[in-house]
């Protein structure tokens, strides 16, 4: 996921709703974001993201965790 181009399309904050960017970082429940030259943090929680590429939309709970705990599920 580090290095795509997502938009949020839902967030649990209503300020990110909308933001594009590259994805720069991944944790356990934060996706950080190049947006333009600043720096987001943005909650997995309540969210939804669609990479800009593809137009697949993943809600937060799809890639809530880590990496390497989700490489077992289905669709992820």
């Amino acid at each position: 996921m580090i290095g795509e181009s997502l938009t949020v399309v839902s967030s649990a904050d209503p300020t990110k709703a909308g933001v594009t960017g590259r994805v720069l970082l991944e944790t356990l429940n934060t996706l950080v974001i190049d947006s333009g030259g600043r720096t987001l943090r943005i909650e997995k929680a309540g969210a939804a993201f669609m990479f800009v590429d593809s137009g697949k939309v993943v809600t937060g709970s799809d890639i809530a965790g880590r990496l390497q705990d989700r490489w077992g599920r289905r669709g992820t």
